[in-house]
């Protein structure tokens, strides 16, 4: 008894050790869309504390997708710069990326560049959608009739 006592004091302590200090990766995805390789920059600094946290190049070609490495899951702001080539109209774009967040996405375009950051509750939200959407297009299916079933039961 006393065993079992001793050892659930030790898990809590443990829990309390780690408990906010767990930091999940997030995945980072870019994608060009463009007719032209684009040269992106993304940079991240932790909200507080305000220590740079990611800061990462690419250049990206045409229709090619890239797997950056995962950013920390912790509050951190997030800047994204398409580098324009002639260095006088980059284009920028800014989110937040928190512990609820599931994806940084990043689309280049050839002039234009969009920011999607996904976060558990979108995730939910969609699989919710979608399974509403599939039990009313399961519902509708087995309430039609073709002609013949009609004709036969007549």
């Amino acid at each position: 008894m006393f065993a079992t006592v001793g050892l659930a004091g030790c898990v809590g302590g443990i829990q309390e050790h780690f408990v906010g200090s767990v930091k999940t990766p997030v995945p980072v995805e870019i994608y060009n869309e463009a007719d032209r390789t684009k040269n992106v920059q993304l940079e991240a600094q932790e909200t507080g504390s305000g220590r740079g946290s990611y800061d990462q190049s690419y250049s990206v070609t045409p229709n090619e997708r890239v797997g950056a490495p995962s950013m920390d899951g912790v509050e951190q702001s997030v800047k994204v710069v398409l580098v324009d080539r002639d260095g006088d109209n980059d284009r920028v774009e800014v989110g937040t990326v928190t512990s609820e967040t599931t994806l940084v996405s990043i689309t280049l375009y050839e002039d234009d560049l969009d920011l999607e950051i996904s976060t558990r509750e979108d995730a939910e939200a969609n699989e919710s959608n979608e399974s509403a959407t599939a039990n009313e297009t399961a519902a509708s299916d087995s309430n039609e009739t073709t002609d013949s079933e009609s004709n036969e039961s007549a």
